[in-house]
C-alpha cells in the first residue's frame, strides 16, 4: 500500500509540478536537459521517456527522432522552441498530446512517428497496429489546431553544440479564468443593502 501511495505521488508531481515550475511566458530558449536512460516509458510520467530541466522538474518527453542516438543519462545544452502553430505537422501533433485520452504510450509514440514521417523502429513494431493508425489519421483532419488553456503544448528540444536526438516535451498551458456566473457574486452585498433598504422604509411608512 505504501509503494502504491509514493507512486500515485510521483506521478501526480509529475503532471502538476512542471505547471508549477515553468511556464510559457518564461520559456528559456536553452537550459541544460537530462534524458532519464530508464525508457519506455519513463518512470515517473508514463510517456516514452522522462526529461530533466537543470534547476527544475521532470517533464512528460516524446521522440520525434528515430534516426538519431539519444543522449542519455548525462546533462547536455539544449536548445528550446514552441512547436505551437509552427506547421501543420506539428498542429497534429500538439491535437494528439490534448486528445490521446487512456491510448498507450506506445501507440501514441507511434501515432507521432508517424504524422513526423519518422520510421518506426523495428523493436517497437508491435506499436504500429490500428489504434496508432487510428490516432494518426485522427489528428491528421486537425491540421489547424491550436492548443488553448488547461491544454499542453509540445517543446521542441533539440542538442545546440552537437548532434542528438530531437524531442519534445509536454508543458502546460495557462489555465482557463473560472466561469462568470449568471448572477455576480459582488452584486450580492448590494442587492442585500438594498433589500434592508427597501424593508427599513416599509416599516418606517407603517
Amino acid at each position: 500500500m505504501k509503494k502504491l501511495f509514493v507512486a500515485l505521488l510521483v506521478a501526480a508531481l509529475c503532471m502538476v509540478a512542471p505547471a508549477v515550475a515553468l511556464e510559457w511566458s518564461d520559456l528559456p530558449t536553452a537550459d541544460l536537459v537530462l534524458i532519464d536512460g530508464e525508457y519506455p516509458p519513463g518512470e515517473l510520467c508514463g510517456t516514452y521517456f522522462d526529461v530533466y530541466l537543470f534547476e527544475d522538474d521532470v517533464y512528460p518527453g516524446w521522440c520525434v527522432d528515430t534516426v538519431t542516438t539519444s543522449i542519455k543519462d548525462e546533462w547536455y545544452e539544449a536548445c528550446l522552441s514552441s512547436t505551437i502553430g509552427v506547421s501543420e505537422e506539428w498542429n497534429m501533433v500538439n491535437w494528439i498530446l490534448n486528445n490521446r485520452g487512456d491510448i498507450p504510450f506506445g501507440e501514441t509514440q507511434a501515432a507521432i512517428w508517424m504524422i513526423l514521417g519518422q520510421e518506426i523502429p523495428s523493436e517497437y513494431a508491435d506499436w504500429d497496429n490500428i489504434v496508432s493508425a487510428t490516432l494518426a489519421a485522427e489528428a491528421s483532419e486537425h491540421w489547424d489546431y491550436i492548443p488553448g488553456c488547461d491544454d499542453v503544448g509540445a517543446v521542441l528540444v533539440e542538442a545546440c553544440m552537437y548532434e542528438g536526438q530531437v524531442l519534445i516535451i509536454e508543458l502546460p498551458l495557462e489555465p482557463c479564468p473560472p466561469p462568470v456566473p449568471e448572477f455576480p457574486t459582488m452584486m450580492i452585498p448590494v442587492f442585500l443593502v438594498g433589500s434592508v433598504l427597501v424593508a427599513a422604509s416599509v416599516l418606517r411608512k407603517e
